[in-house]
């Protein structure tokens, strides 16, 4: 591996194991019973104009059979690609990070920009030695905090880094976005819970929530591409939001704010659609339809409310089926109705 690469990945190593457990956790029927008593401070320092923010209460997997099962099926790589790390570093992130913070926005055009925090206990020295062993970071001190960023590329283009703000938090992201974190902790700059949409949503959230996410949909869509698809739908959305947990069933909760009631009921409209588009391979296959006897979509004024419950087991049950037949020419919302304007199905992608 190039060396500069292997700085990067192993200093984000920290962040990415912990979005990685999330997908693990797919896996188990665990009735998980460790949290944080409230969301880590460090939320609060994400900007003020985020678009989009999550949150993963990382101890809540990696204190339950869920990581354990992984590992019984991926331990060796796991000592391979992380046990150097945490021996030079003294960081084991199974251990040391307790939550996961992340916050982006869309700029103009294709790129977006973001910043995660993940939370926890750190060996800041331990691991900057790291990092100056295997590459060339350049130096950045902002507002008292140092900032390494690292090349990336061969041109040494420097375009991520890495703040350690003190020994139980460290963020990484674009130079802008870490100094916009730093102006907020140093209260010289809006955080996102002064945000009149975020912050409402985000004071609301149940810190014991394993996954959350909230976004300002209205300012998300206004950037995307025209023809990016359902983009015309999705133009009446003003607020999204989520939960996932995971006990002996997946369970999760989705709302999204519509502009107006009639747009509500077209957004719903295609959520059921999409529902019952699945519903037409049911019969040839129980696991799918079993799985959408699980999902609820209801509408209330302006509020689209998408629920989520199934057992865990029914994962792998899908991960074992055959291929699916996927039903073209349908018009989602007449799906939703019952009615289909196109008979026609798509041939498995499986063999024949």
């Amino acid at each position: 591996m190039n060396r500069r690469k292997f700085v990067v990945v192993s200093t984000v190593m920290m962040a990415v194991l912990a979005a990685a457990v999330a997908g693990m956790a797919l896996y188990s029927s665990y009735v998980v019973k460790a949290s944080i008593p409230a969301l880590p401070e460090a939320l609060a320092w994400l900007p003020a104009d985020t678009q989009a923010v999550f949150g993963m209460n990382v101890q809540k997997f990696v204190a339950s059979p869920i990581y354990a099962r992984f590992e019984e099926r991926h331990g060796r790589d796991i000592a391979h690609d992380l046990g150097e790390f945490t021996a030079r570093t003294g960081v084991d992130p199974r251990r040391d990070i307790s939550y996961v913070v992340g916050a982006g926005r869309v700029l103009d055009g294709p790129k977006g920009e973001g910043v995660a925090i993940a939370v926890g206990h750190f060996n800041t020295t331990a691991i900057t030695t790291f990092i100056q062993t295997h590459g060339s970071p350049v130096k950045v001190d902002y507002k008292g905090v140092s900032i390494l960023m690292i090349p990336e590329n061969s041109d040494y283009k420097v375009d991520k880094g890495i703040a350690f703000i003190g020994e139980s938090e460290i963020a990484l992201g674009e130079l802008e976005s870490l100094k916009q974190v730093l102006d907020v902790r140093s209260g010289s700059a809006s955080g996102i819970m002064t945000s009149g949409t975020l912050g409402p949503m985000l004071r609301a959230l149940n810190p014991d929530e394993m996954f959350w996410f909230a976004g300002d949909a209205a300012r998300i869509v206004a950037k995307a591409p025209a023809n990016t698809p359902f983009a015309e739908t999705a133009s009446a959305l003003l607020t999204v939001s989520g939960v996932l947990n995971l006990t002996d069933a997946v369970t999760g909760k989705i709302t999204a704010t519509a502009r107006d009631e009639d747009s509500a009921r077209k957004l719903a409209d295609v959520a059921r659609g999409a529902v019952a588009l699945g519903q037409l391979a049911g019969e040839s296959h129980p696991e799918v339809a079993e799985l959408l006897t699980g999902i609820n979509v209801t509408q209330e004024k302006n509020d689209i409310r998408l629920v989520v419950n199934f057992p865990v087991e029914l994962l792998d049950r899908l991960g074992q089926a055959k291929p699916i037949g996927i039903p073209v020419g349908i018009n989602v919302v007449e799906a939703a109705r019952g009615l289909s304007t196109d008979k026609r199905t798509a041939q498995p992608s499986g063999p024949k």
